[in-house]
Protein backbone atom coordinates (compact mmCIF):
# COMPACT_ATOMS: atom_id res chain seq x y z
CA UNK A 1 0.00 0.00 0.00
CA UNK A 2 1.21 3.51 -0.79
CA UNK A 3 1.41 6.35 1.69
CA UNK A 4 2.40 10.02 1.64
CA UNK A 5 5.75 9.11 3.20
CA UNK A 6 7.41 6.40 1.15
CA UNK A 7 10.03 5.17 3.60
CA UNK A 8 10.26 1.53 4.72
CA UNK A 9 9.74 2.56 8.35
CA UNK A 10 6.62 4.60 7.56
CA UNK A 11 5.16 1.84 5.39
CA UNK A 12 5.82 -0.80 8.04
CA UNK A 13 4.28 1.30 10.81
CA UNK A 14 1.13 2.23 8.84
CA UNK A 15 0.64 -1.30 7.49
CA UNK A 16 0.91 -2.67 11.03
CA UNK A 17 -1.44 -0.01 12.40
CA UNK A 18 -4.26 -1.24 10.16
CA UNK A 19 -4.16 -4.81 11.48
CA UNK A 20 -5.68 -5.85 14.81
CA UNK A 21 -2.72 -8.12 15.51
CA UNK A 22 -0.35 -5.32 14.63
CA UNK A 23 -2.13 -2.87 16.90
CA UNK A 24 -1.90 -5.34 19.77
CA UNK A 25 1.84 -5.60 19.18
CA UNK A 26 2.23 -1.82 19.16
CA UNK A 27 -0.28 -0.79 21.82
CA UNK A 28 -1.10 -3.94 23.78
CA UNK A 29 -4.07 -6.31 23.64
CA UNK A 30 -7.14 -4.76 25.33
CA UNK A 31 -8.56 -8.24 25.92
CA UNK A 32 -5.50 -9.34 27.88
CA UNK A 33 -4.89 -6.29 30.01
CA UNK A 34 -6.08 -4.92 33.35
CA UNK A 35 -9.78 -4.03 33.04
CA UNK A 36 -9.15 -0.59 34.52
CA UNK A 37 -7.10 0.50 31.49
CA UNK A 38 -8.54 -1.78 28.79
CA UNK A 39 -10.84 1.03 27.52
CA UNK A 40 -7.82 3.34 27.14
CA UNK A 41 -5.97 0.72 25.12
CA UNK A 42 -9.05 -0.06 23.01
CA UNK A 43 -9.63 3.60 22.17
CA UNK A 44 -5.96 3.96 21.21
CA UNK A 45 -6.43 1.05 18.78
CA UNK A 46 -9.47 2.68 17.20
CA UNK A 47 -7.93 6.13 16.81
CA UNK A 48 -4.63 4.92 15.34
CA UNK A 49 -6.26 2.42 12.97
CA UNK A 50 -8.77 4.98 11.71
CA UNK A 51 -6.06 7.59 11.16
CA UNK A 52 -3.79 5.13 9.35
CA UNK A 53 -6.59 4.28 6.93
CA UNK A 54 -7.28 7.96 6.30
CA UNK A 55 -3.59 8.64 5.63
CA UNK A 56 -3.64 5.83 3.06
CA UNK A 57 -6.79 7.27 1.47
CA UNK A 58 -5.22 10.74 1.21
CA UNK A 59 -2.73 9.46 -1.36
CA UNK A 60 -5.43 9.23 -4.03
CA UNK A 61 -7.58 12.15 -2.88
CA UNK A 62 -8.28 14.12 -6.13
CA UNK A 63 -9.58 17.16 -4.27
CA UNK A 64 -6.33 17.97 -2.45
CA UNK A 65 -2.94 19.15 -3.67
CA UNK A 66 0.18 17.38 -2.39
CA UNK A 67 0.68 20.15 0.13
CA UNK A 68 -2.91 19.90 1.33
CA UNK A 69 -2.59 16.14 1.68
CA UNK A 70 0.42 16.46 3.96
CA UNK A 71 -1.26 19.23 5.94
CA UNK A 72 -4.31 17.01 6.49
CA UNK A 73 -2.05 14.12 7.50
CA UNK A 74 -0.31 16.43 9.98
CA UNK A 75 -3.66 17.21 11.60
CA UNK A 76 -4.38 13.48 11.85
CA UNK A 77 -0.95 12.90 13.38
CA UNK A 78 -1.56 15.55 16.02
CA UNK A 79 -4.90 14.00 16.92
CA UNK A 80 -3.39 10.53 17.21
CA UNK A 81 -0.40 11.74 19.22
CA UNK A 82 -2.64 13.58 21.66
CA UNK A 83 -4.82 10.50 22.16
CA UNK A 84 -1.88 8.15 22.60
CA UNK A 85 -0.38 10.52 25.16
CA UNK A 86 -3.60 10.33 27.18
CA UNK A 87 -3.67 6.54 27.00
CA UNK A 88 0.00 6.41 27.98
CA UNK A 89 -0.70 8.64 30.99
CA UNK A 90 -3.58 6.37 32.05
CA UNK A 91 -1.30 3.32 31.86
CA UNK A 92 1.41 5.03 33.90
CA UNK A 93 -1.04 6.24 36.53
CA UNK A 94 -2.58 2.80 37.01
CA UNK A 95 0.85 1.14 37.03
CA UNK A 96 1.96 3.46 39.82
CA UNK A 97 -1.27 2.84 41.74
CA UNK A 98 -0.79 -0.93 41.53
CA UNK A 99 2.86 -0.65 42.52
CA UNK A 100 2.17 1.58 45.53
CA UNK A 101 -0.62 -0.69 46.75
CA UNK A 102 1.38 -3.89 46.21
CA UNK A 103 4.46 -2.60 48.01
CA UNK A 104 2.35 -1.37 50.93
CA UNK A 105 0.68 -4.75 51.22
CA UNK A 106 4.02 -6.55 50.95
CA UNK A 107 5.49 -4.40 53.71
CA UNK A 108 2.42 -5.03 55.84
CA UNK A 109 2.80 -8.79 55.59
CA UNK A 110 6.58 -9.14 55.22
CA UNK A 111 7.89 -6.00 56.88
CA UNK A 112 9.88 -5.77 60.14
CA UNK A 113 8.18 -7.09 63.28
CA UNK A 114 9.37 -6.01 66.73
CA UNK A 115 8.19 -9.21 68.39
CA UNK A 116 10.18 -11.34 65.91
CA UNK A 117 13.31 -9.18 65.70
CA UNK A 118 15.50 -11.69 67.57
CA UNK A 119 14.47 -14.54 65.28
CA UNK A 120 14.93 -12.37 62.19
CA UNK A 121 18.42 -11.43 63.36
CA UNK A 122 19.32 -15.11 63.59
CA UNK A 123 17.87 -15.74 60.13
CA UNK A 124 19.98 -12.92 58.67
CA UNK A 125 23.09 -14.52 60.19
CA UNK A 126 22.09 -17.88 58.70
CA UNK A 127 21.53 -16.34 55.26
CA UNK A 128 24.96 -14.66 55.41
CA UNK A 129 26.58 -18.02 56.13
CA UNK A 130 24.64 -19.72 53.35
CA UNK A 131 25.69 -17.01 50.90
CA UNK A 132 29.31 -18.11 51.33
CA UNK A 133 28.73 -21.62 50.00
CA UNK A 134 28.02 -22.77 46.40
CA UNK A 135 24.83 -24.59 47.40
CA UNK A 136 23.78 -21.95 49.92
CA UNK A 137 21.38 -20.05 47.66
CA UNK A 138 19.44 -23.22 46.98
CA UNK A 139 19.02 -23.75 50.73
CA UNK A 140 17.87 -20.15 51.18
CA UNK A 141 15.32 -20.50 48.40
CA UNK A 142 13.95 -23.71 49.88
CA UNK A 143 13.64 -22.11 53.30
CA UNK A 144 11.88 -18.98 52.11
CA UNK A 145 9.41 -21.06 50.10
CA UNK A 146 8.36 -22.83 53.30
CA UNK A 147 8.78 -20.20 55.97
CA UNK A 148 7.20 -16.76 56.33
CA UNK A 149 9.99 -15.49 58.58
CA UNK A 150 12.74 -16.30 56.08
CA UNK A 151 10.71 -14.69 53.32
CA UNK A 152 10.10 -11.64 55.51
CA UNK A 153 13.79 -11.24 56.32
CA UNK A 154 14.73 -11.39 52.64
CA UNK A 155 11.99 -8.91 51.78
CA UNK A 156 12.68 -6.17 54.31
CA UNK A 157 16.39 -6.50 55.10
CA UNK A 158 19.00 -4.41 53.23
CA UNK A 159 21.25 -6.49 50.99
CA UNK A 160 24.38 -5.79 53.06
CA UNK A 161 22.76 -7.26 56.20
CA UNK A 162 22.16 -10.59 54.48
CA UNK A 163 25.52 -10.68 52.72
CA UNK A 164 24.11 -10.69 49.20
CA UNK A 165 24.90 -8.68 46.10
CA UNK A 166 22.09 -6.17 45.45
CA UNK A 167 21.05 -7.82 42.18
CA UNK A 168 20.91 -11.29 43.79
CA UNK A 169 19.05 -9.93 46.78
CA UNK A 170 16.45 -8.17 44.62
CA UNK A 171 15.77 -11.42 42.79
CA UNK A 172 15.30 -13.26 46.07
CA UNK A 173 12.99 -10.53 47.41
CA UNK A 174 10.68 -11.02 44.45
CA UNK A 175 10.87 -14.82 44.76
CA UNK A 176 10.02 -14.51 48.45
CA UNK A 177 7.01 -12.37 47.64
CA UNK A 178 5.89 -14.74 44.91
CA UNK A 179 6.16 -17.82 47.11
CA UNK A 180 4.48 -16.40 50.24
CA UNK A 181 2.11 -13.74 48.85
CA UNK A 182 1.39 -14.66 45.20
CA UNK A 183 -1.57 -12.30 44.88
CA UNK A 184 0.56 -9.31 45.87
CA UNK A 185 3.32 -10.50 43.54
CA UNK A 186 0.81 -10.64 40.69
CA UNK A 187 -0.24 -7.03 41.31
CA UNK A 188 3.39 -5.93 41.33
CA UNK A 189 4.06 -7.86 38.12
CA UNK A 190 1.02 -6.26 36.49
CA UNK A 191 2.41 -2.86 37.46
CA UNK A 192 5.72 -3.66 35.79
CA UNK A 193 3.88 -4.90 32.69
CA UNK A 194 1.85 -1.71 32.41
CA UNK A 195 4.97 0.42 32.79
CA UNK A 196 6.63 -1.50 29.97
CA UNK A 197 3.52 -1.07 27.83
CA UNK A 198 3.59 2.68 28.47
CA UNK A 199 7.11 2.59 27.04
CA UNK A 200 5.69 1.04 23.86
CA UNK A 201 3.28 3.97 23.62
CA UNK A 202 6.20 6.38 23.81
CA UNK A 203 7.85 4.50 20.93
CA UNK A 204 4.63 4.54 18.89
CA UNK A 205 4.15 8.27 19.47
CA UNK A 206 7.64 8.96 18.10
CA UNK A 207 6.75 7.10 14.90
CA UNK A 208 3.41 8.78 14.16
CA UNK A 209 4.45 12.13 12.68
CA UNK A 210 7.37 10.82 10.56
CA UNK A 211 5.10 8.10 9.16
CA UNK A 212 2.12 10.32 8.43
CA UNK A 213 3.55 13.35 6.62
CA UNK A 214 6.58 15.29 5.41
CA UNK A 215 7.02 18.44 7.56
CA UNK A 216 8.42 20.61 4.76
CA UNK A 217 5.31 19.96 2.64
CA UNK A 218 2.85 20.35 5.50
CA UNK A 219 4.39 23.70 6.46
CA UNK A 220 3.72 25.10 3.01
CA UNK A 221 0.01 25.06 3.82
CA UNK A 222 0.56 27.95 6.25
CA UNK A 223 1.76 30.09 3.34
CA UNK A 224 -1.55 29.80 1.55
CA UNK A 225 -3.01 33.17 0.56
CA UNK A 226 -6.67 33.53 1.49
CA UNK A 227 -8.72 35.48 -1.09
Amino acid sequence: MQYLVNSPDATSFLDTAQLDSGLSAILGDPKAIDAHVAPDVQSAHIVLKDAAKKVAALVNDPTRTETAKHDAAKQLAEKVTSHLEKSKAALEAHAEKLKTSALAQADLHLGPSSDRSALHSEIRSWVREQAKTPEGMLQVKKAMADNDDVAAVLWHSPSFLVGLAPSVHEGLRLEALQSRKPDIYTSLSNSVGLSKLAGKYAAAIRKVAPSFYTPSLAEQASKRVEI
